[in-house]
Parts: C-alpha cells; sequence; structure tokens
C-alpha cells in the first residue's frame, strides 16, 4: 500500500524516477486509468473510491505521516490493491516524476486553504503549479477541486478561469468577493464588491470525510469545481 521511491530531498522523489507505463505495470500489474488524489488526509476519499472502482488505478500523496499511516492502514483493513499511498510533496511530484498526458484525473479535495494573507503564496492551487497538473492530464481529464475557504474559492477561479489549457465545466453561479482577504480582516468580507463565478454540483463520488463533516457544521459553505483539459 506503502509507495517507496528515492528521494533527492525531503518529500521530493528523485527526478530520474517517471512514473511510465512501465513502472506503472510494475506497481499496480495493469494500465488502468491513473487518479491521483493530492492530500490524502486520513485516507477516507481514497480507501471510498478504490473499493467501489476496481477498474481505476489510486495514488494518493501525502507529507504528513500521521496522515500516511492512516491511509494505509484503511486500505490495508480493506485488503485493497488498487491505491497505493505516497509520501510527497504534490508540486515537486508534478513537476519531476510524472509524464505528460498519462493521469485519467487530479483530485484535490479541501487543500490547506493558508488563511493568513502572507501565508497566501503557500497555496498549492496557482500559477505554477497550473500547468503542472494540465500537463500531467490526458485530453478530456478532470481536475476535481473541492474547498471550504471562499477566498481560496476566488484564487481558485482567477489562475483556473484564466489558464487556457482548462475549461471550467462548472453551471452553478455563485458570487464571491472580488478582494482577497486575509484571517485578520474577513470581517470586510460581507461589505466587499462581489462577483460571479460558476461552480460545479458536488462530485458524486466524492464521499464525506469527517474534516468536511466538521466544516459543514461549522457553518462553512462547500465550493465544488470541475477542470477539463482541453
Amino acid at each position: 500500500m506503502l509507495l517507496s521511491l528515492p528521494e533527492k530531498e525531503k518529500f521530493a522523489p528523485d527526478p530520474s524516477f517517471k512514473l511510465d507505463t512501465f513502472k506503472r505495470r510494475e506497481i499496480w500489474g495493469n494500465l488502468n486509468p491513473l487518479v491521483i488524489e493530492i492530500g490524502s488526509g486520513q485516507g477516507e476519499q481514497v480507501e471510498w473510491a478504490a473499493s467501489r472502482f476496481k477498474n481505476l488505478d489510486f495514488l494518493a500523496l501525502e507529507v504528513f505521516p500521521q496522515g500516511v499511516a492512516h491511509s494505509v492502514r484503511r486500505l490495508h483493513s480493506k485488503g485493497i490493491e488498487n491505491a497505493r499511498i505516497l509520501q510527497a510533496d504534490a508540486f515537486h511530484f508534478f513537476l519531476s516524476n510524472l509524464l505528460s498526458n498519462s493521469v485519467f484525473e487530479v483530485w484535490t479535495f479541501f487543500p490547506d486553504p493558508w488563511p493568513k494573507t502572507k501565508h497566501h503564496k503557500r497555496r498549492l492551487i496557482s500559477e505554477d503549479f497550473a500547468p503542472l497538473v494540465a500537463s500531467a492530464l490526458v485530453p478530456g481529464g478532470h481536475w476535481r477541486i473541492a474547498t471550504d475557504d471562499n477566498d481560496y474559492a476566488l484564487q481558485i477561479h482567477e489562475v483556473l478561469d484564466a489558464f487556457p489549457g482548462l475549461e471550467n465545466m462548472g453551471n452553478l453561479p455563485m458570487e464571491l468577493p472580488l478582494k482577497h482577504f486575509g484571517k485578520g480582516n474577513r470581517d470586510l468580507q460581507a461589505s466587499a464588491p462581489k462577483g460571479k463565478f460558476f461552480q460545479i454540483e458536488r462530485f458524486e463520488d466524492r464521499t464525506l470525510t469527517s474534516f468536511e463533516k466538521k466544516g459543514m457544521e461549522a457553518g462553512r459553505k462547500i465550493y465544488d469545481f470541475d477542470y477539463m483539459k482541453i
């Protein structure tokens, strides 16, 4: 269940490793369409999906040791054979270890919102990361995203709606403040000018994780996105 790769540095697999067809056959024993989940958390999503879709192969990336351990235990306890967990940084992995047009779907559910304004630059979904995902996806492949942070939702729209290689599949109108706010001034969002954007209906193959449940109980709105490679 745990995939171990030679590292160039912590959480960054050696660039000499390429997840090509030979390696995929070696790891999964087949060449089924590959779904990569960025941030497995406690492993709830990858366990749920892999147990239902035996015709897909799953690779979940996670950096936190506790999350890796929980995810591996979940997969092992259910005897799931079509999923692997890799302790690696997603940016480095997409930059150096994936081939173009090789990934069926990418899932990024509830990435760290880095709520402080000075930390927004650490957010994963950025102008630097979008080209890496678009390159890895097969034509017609999907990048599915969910967040419960409306400021991150704005950033997702700003970055991905403007990216020429991806098409927003959303059909549900929504409003978001047109200005970014951080942890210290979120109370100003209500009076800020709003813009119209589009999100997608909840991805039916996204299970309700304990993290999402806590967010909903706290009254946070969930935003779902689907961007297709064109």
